[in-house]
């Protein structure tokens, strides 16, 4: 298992948060491997939240086995590969606003498009109930495991599911980990996905 660290010197989380929403990054904007860069995001806070926040939003981590680094990219803090990069099975982490709930609904959305509100709702419902609290830094994190509605017919039931995390980071703000993928796969780096959630540290 190795350790990884990433700089990014930024204004507090939630600035990247709003700048996150912002389509069309350019090739120079792009985070390579390795390096450290600097993002200016306007602001139109006042001289307290100025003067309150940090210089620098830095992560650390370790990289489960079997995994590999693929280093921070555009507004992505870290995206890691499970298996061979090629395969494109990828957990990211990315720092975000917005409840819970109203994200389990949106990401359940994702793998449920054509399923009608009440099946979306139960599914959302079933994840909730079933979702897990962790300690990450201090933080009270919660993972929930979402199931399409094939997947969701069995542990065995293929289909697509989607691993997240969400842990609170500021009063407005929370960084995100999320996969989504296969549901065989899901299920099989369930442990990996939460050693690595709770492995993240930042200031």
């Amino acid at each position: 298992m190795t350790q990884r660290q990433v700089h990014l010197t930024s204004p507090l989380l939630v600035a990247l948060c709003a700048a996150a929403s912002v389509a069309g990054c350019g090739r120079e904007a792009a985070v390579r491997r390795d390096d450290i860069r600097t993002y200016t995001v306007a602001a139109t806070s006042t001289p307290r939240a100025e003067a309150s926040r940090p210089a620098t939003a830095r992560i650390q981590y370790d990289v489960p086995e079997g995994w590999s680094d693929r280093g921070p990219s555009g507004m992505r803090l870290a995206t890691l590969a499970i298996g061979e990069p090629a395969d494109g099975l990828e957990v990211t982490v990315i720092p975000a606003t917005g409840s819970l709930q109203g994200n389990v609904e949106r990401w359940q959305g994702q793998l449920d498009t054509e399923a009608g509100a009440a099946k979306r709702t139960a599914a959302v419902e079933r994840a909730l109930a079933a979702a897990e609290t962790i300690d990450v830094a201090g933080s009270a994190a919660t993972v929930v495991t979402l199931f399409d509605e094939a997947a969701a017919a069995g542990p065995e039931a293929e289909g697509q599911a989607i691993l997240a995390a969400m842990i609170p980071v500021a009063e407005n703000s929370a960084l995100f980990v999320k996969f989504k993928g296969a549901a065989a796969v899901a299920r099989r780096e369930r442990d990996a996905f939460v050693r690595f959630v709770a492995s993240l540290r930042w200031q």
